[in-house]
């Protein structure tokens, strides 16, 4: 289920901030530099998707379903990050916002090859 890359960045948030400790809306809306009014929209639809739990005004939780496609869209961003600084010499900074972009739009049939060459070439760049 294709959710749109603004409720993936803020899957890909919540993920970030729980392996920190607590996820709390504040720390959502700093982070992602939104406010927090947004953050609760988010929260809202990601909740009735069977992503998060929160109670009112309680801390935000990933569900397992929630964690597993955070966690995904995550290892996209860092595989990609990686290729384009590894690879084709990106400057971290500028490969960060390059790979943000392209983790929603590839397909997972380029994606999934992208990996692959990854892979590839950094185990002959080991030997």
């Amino acid at each position: 289920m294709k959710l749109g890359e603004s409720l993936e960045d803020y899957l890909e948030c919540l993920l970030i901030l729980g392996e920190k400790g607590k996820i709390r809306s504040v720390d959502v809306a700093k982070m992602m530099n939104v406010t927090k009014p947004s953050v609760n929209n988010a929260m809202k639809i990601l909740k009735e998707k069977g992503y998060v739990l929160q109670e009112s005004y309680k801390d935000i939780q990933l569900t397992q379903q929630g964690h597993k496609l955070a966690s995904s869209i995550f290892k996209r961003h860092q595989i990609l990050t990686a290729f384009l600084r590894d690879i084709l010499h990106v400057e971290e900074t500028t490969a960060e916002e390059d790979a943000c972009k392209m983790e929603h739009i590839l397909s997972k049939e380029t994606f999934h090859q992208l990996s692959l060459f990854y892979e590839q070439y950094m185990q002959k760049q080991e030997n």
